[in-house]
């Protein structure tokens, strides 16, 4: 019986991994099921971000768990990020899934379940669980990782796997920001520019902005450009206003160039 393209393409690509780093990959793979939590976390980010191996992100959420439950705070925050976005497989293997189920309504072709069931018993993808996520970035931001923090106080101002809750969203974005982590500082300057759960100050919400600018963060330097755009929290001013959206206007930022083209600079 001959096999579609694509199914003959994903087999093959299951029978070898890239020869460049594959041997390290192999080591990595036996510290991993030695049950060491570093090896773990490296062996689910490989797995999920598909790095000398196929993309699969139902196994590397799986090795990243192992990680988790040993108390990894950084492999706790992935399986956070996992769970809060889900993951669908690209590459081959997600092709040959879905010429398996092209193939479910034909005749004399391949048991469509079987084999899929076959090859990957886990699945391929990983479902989005909005309380999965809220429980491991809290899990990691306790243990003081910043950037779980962040999260941690994005998913309470949105209210994602847990009640919308302000207080907490600040309090937990500004251990973070402390630590110097741009997403904790940006979401601190929103929820001061917006008076969420406190009264509106821009000129407190301008100083986290530029806090997390300094670090690289477009989204705070488009917000800081559009409060001296405004005058608001600040004095007005277009020059400085232009400055700081030029940058992020260029790399796409839709507020940015909004913003630059009522500057007038």
């Amino acid at each position: 019986m001959s096999w579609p393209g694509g199914i003959r393409r994903a087999v093959a690509g299951l029978l070898g991994r890239k020869a460049n780093g594959s041997l390290a990959f192999d080591k990595l793979f036996l510290s991993a099921t030695s049950g060491k939590a570093e090896a773990q976390y490296q062996l689910g980010l490989a797995y999920a971000r598909g790095h000398e191996t196929m993309h699969y992100p139902s196994v590397g959420l799986k090795w990243l768990s192992r990680a988790a439950e040993q108390g990894h705070a950084e492999a706790q925050h992935m399986v956070s990020l996992l769970y809060l976005n889900g993951a669908r497989a690209r590459g081959p293997a997600a092709a040959w899934m879905a010429e398996i189920a092209s193939l479910s309504s034909q005749r004399n072709t391949l048991p469509p379940n079987a084999n899929a069931v076959l090859l990957y018993p886990e699945g391929l993808d990983v479902q989005a669980d909005a309380s999965k996520a809220f429980a491991w970035a809290k899990a990691a931001a306790v243990q003081g990782l910043a950037v779980a923090q962040s999260n941690l106080g994005m998913l309470y101002l949105r209210g994602v796997g847990c009640e919308r809750d302000f207080a907490e969203a600040a309090r937990w974005c500004r251990l973070a920001a402390e630590q110097g982590d741009a997403g904790g500082a940006l979401v601190l300057g929103m929820i001061h520019e917006r008076g969420l759960g406190l009264a509106a100050d821009c000129a407190v919400a301008a100083r986290w902005y530029r806090i997390a600018k300094e670090k690289g963060s477009d989204a705070a330097a488009t917000a800081l450009g559009l409060l001296y755009l405004d005058g608001r929290g600040v004095s007005a001013d277009a020059a400085t206003a232009h400055n700081l959206l030029v940058g992020p206007a260029y790399r796409g930022n839709g507020f940015a160039k909004a913003g630059l083209l009522r500057s007038g600079v």
